[in-house]
């Protein structure tokens, strides 16, 4: 684990509220979309997917908002798109990467949350996931990033 600030990214992105227990609708099929407008609008695909959770919690019920971003290099608003575009705030974190299955992701965040408490940091709300690899036919060729806001 790590401490480290992530400079602004700009972003095309799809934003919604959700609750744990609903968010298995955008697995995959926003994501997709989001690729296929950037490639149908032009635009310099320059990072992996980032889900981005505000105000989510380990309550399933919870309704938090959603963000699921694509960073690509800044254009021109692209007209008829369903997404919009904008730069994601710099934001400071305490870092972890997971490499395989998301089962262990409760893991990942559980040892952050740990050193939180240990630490001088408050968590701001916000937390990202950054899917650097996503292999749906072998979970344990998952490589992701979790990275949880700190004050």
């Amino acid at each position: 684990m790590q401490v480290k600030t992530i400079a602004p990214i700009h972003v095309l992105y799809y934003e919604t509220e959700t609750t744990l227990t609903e968010i298995f609708q955008y697995v995959r099929l926003v994501a997709r979309r989001l690729y296929r407008d950037a490639i149908a609008s032009d635009l310099e695909i320059t990072g992996p997917v980032y889900w981005i959770y505000e105000g989510a919690d380990e309550n399933p019920d919870t309704v938090f908002k959603l963000t699921i971003a694509l960073p690509v290099n800044p254009a021109s608003p692209v007209s008829g798109s369903e997404f919009r575009q904008k730069f994601l705030e710099p934001f400071q974190c305490i870092s972890q990467e997971l490499q395989g299955d998301w089962n262990g992701l409760g893991n990942v965040y559980g040892g952050i949350f740990a050193q939180l408490g240990e630490g001088n940091h408050a968590p701001s709300g916000q937390n990202r996931e950054i899917y650097i690899n996503m292999d749906f036919q072998n979970p344990a060729g998952n490589t992701t990033e979790v990275q949880v806001g700190i004050l």
